[in-house]
């Protein structure tokens, strides 16, 4: 067999050909839940992943503990937060004396690492208006691919009763945190409670 290979130049193939990238073959794409994770925590964010309840429970514990928090120091609007766990619902008010802030959100968005939040989630405060520290408690079927896939979604979820109020949260990345470029803009330190 090798003179016939030999005779009409059939060419060995090499391990470098076999990974090598036709330009026709459609690139491979990351799960969106990988670029999420990937952008999320390059910026600066702080992402943790539970696959249950008491999880995600022991999750927000050590949070606290780690930076001294107590439960009084949450500001919390969610009343399915509160009692996920277990803490009292405050009055926006009361903003202005919290610590840390504990919110769901609407989508991560992947390409961008940000979370999409709206009204359902901070009323008609600003994202300036919260605390240095936000907690975040989200499930893993929020992934969207952007804030475009993330805006139908959430039209569809909401079709008659949009949420007005939608914006974007951004981890605060601390190598750029002195840089004076970034100075009052909205970007918070973040933790991320991925539940499954």
């Amino acid at each position: 067999m090798s003179f016939w290979n030999n005779l009409f130049g059939k060419k060995k193939v090499t391990q470098e050909s076999m990974t090598s990238k036709s330009p026709f073959m459609p690139e491979k794409k990351e799960p969106v839940e990988i670029v999420f994770a990937h952008n999320f925590t390059e910026k600066g964010g702080r992402f943790l992943f539970s696959e249950s309840h008491s999880d995600c429970e022991n999750f927000f514990q050590n949070i606290l503990s780690e930076n001294n928090w107590i439960n009084s120091d949450v500001f919390l609007l969610d009343k399915s937060l509160g009692k996920y766990f277990n803490l009292k619902i405050n009055d926006t008010s009361e903003i202005k004396e919290k610590k840390v802030a504990l919110i769901n959100c609407e989508f991560l968005i992947a390409k961008t690492g940000g979370i999409m939040i709206s009204s359902n989630q901070i009323k008609n405060l600003s994202l300036t208006e919260f605390p240095e520290n936000i907690i975040v408690k989200a499930k893993v079927f929020q992934f969207a691919q952007d804030v475009s896939d993330g805006m139908s979604r959430l039209k569809a979820s909401y079709s008659k009763n949009l949420p007005s109020n939608i914006t974007t949260l951004n981890a605060k990345n601390l190598d750029k945190e002195a840089d004076f470029l970034s100075q009052g803009n909205s970007s918070k330190n973040i933790y991320l409670l991925l539940e499954e």
